[in-house]
């Protein structure tokens, strides 16, 4: 069984996270369909985020910077929780 989320932050832009005060990479056993399934929600919500940003409602770019301020807070009280928005964040960012 390979690590997912490990294998997500080698292939997302995990540099800026890294700034973020209390963020240390963690590793979590997930199966691929879990892998799957955290992807193809991060690139759902990034479509949706796109849809409003183009009609003036939010800043895609914004909303992944707090989105991957709000992973560090989640990870303090879940670890796979804060990484899964860790990556979602990295997706959105990776968008951009």
């Amino acid at each position: 069984m390979k690590t997912a989320i490990a294998e997500e932050r080698r292939s997302a832009p995990w540099g800026w996270i890294r700034n973020f005060a209390g963020w240390r990479p963690r590793r979590h056993r997930v199966s691929s369909a879990d892998r799957a399934l955290i992807c193809a929600q991060g690139k759902a919500l990034t479509l949706l985020l796109t849809a409003l940003q183009a009609r003036g409602h939010l800043q895609v770019g914004e909303f992944a910077d707090m989105l991957g301020v709000f992973s560090v807070v989640v990870g303090k009280d879940d670890d796979l929780e804060g990484d899964i928005l860790a990556v979602w964040a990295a997706i959105r960012k990776e968008s951009l």
